[in-house]
């Protein structure tokens, strides 16, 4: 139930700022890098993708100031590569690239400031703040390898943390193809500020690589860092008062 409090705030914003004035909406998606941070050392970026739908603000009094509320799945994560493995033998080996993937809801509130280029074209940058919740992700994959080494060496689901927030900044350019369509292109990032991930120390730990003893694994945290390139079109809802 949890996972439609986003969109329920989000509609709920939608009908209370719309109400009886023109304003922007439409649908933006592409490619998201993805970066995490594992403790005490970066992971390598994982590409994927990210999707969402949005509404901005307009006046006619003010056209270069906007607010803007958006809804979207957004994949967050991080890739292994290189990562060097020992065997039961002191046996040296490369590891194959694993890639971890959270999938989040994510609803985002900001403000916009922008300049006219030209008369067909406007800059802006923008700066915003992110909730977001975590559908699912792809780390029961990796189950199996903790269950063979015995030992959590891969994030495990139950130490996911389902709510997360961060910011969000950027800039782009808006083209207008007619008074009530426009196109966007923007690039944002989109640090989180809380922990997608926390796994506290656990100790007693079988030690795969020396039959019989007991290990530690430490303290595992998580945080996201995640780059979006996006495109979009918009829509304009243009209200005109008659007296």
């Amino acid at each position: 139930m949890k996972k439609y409090h986003l969109l329920i705030i989000f509609i709920f914003i939608l009908s209370i700022t719309s109400y009886s004035q023109s304003f922007f909406f439409g649908i933006k998606g592409g490619s998201s890098i993805g970066y995490q941070k594992w403790e005490s050392f970066n992971q390598k970026p994982v590409l994927t993708y990210h999707v969402a739908t949005f509404w901005e603000s307009y006046s006619e009094d003010n056209p270069l100031n906007a607010l803007y509320v958006q809804l979207g799945y957004h994949n967050r994560g991080s890739a292994l590569r290189n990562a060097i493995g020992v065997t039961i033998y002191n046996e040296y080996y490369r590891l194959p690239t694993r890639n971890f993937l959270f999938h989040n809801i994510s609803l985002g509130l900001g403000a916009k400031k922008k300049q006219d280029i030209n008369d067909n074209l406007r800059s802006f940058y923008s700066f915003g703040l992110r909730g977001e919740y975590t559908l699912n992700t792809n780390l029961s994959k990796y189950a199996y390898l903790n269950q063979r080494m015995s030992n959590l060496y891969y994030p495990d689901d139950i130490f996911v943390k389902k709510w997360t927030y961060g910011a969000s900044v950027g800039g782009g350019v808006e083209y207008m193809f007619s008074e009530l369509i426009e196109g966007l292109f923007e690039i944002t990032i989109n640090p989180d500020l809380s922990n997608q991930y926390d796994q506290p120390q656990l100790g007693s730990i079988i030690d795969p690589y020396h039959p019989g003893n007991t290990t530690t694994v430490p303290r595992r945290r998580i945080k996201n860092t995640t780059v979006e390139i996006t495109i979009g079109i918009r829509f304009m809802r243009k209200v005109e008062y008659i007296d």
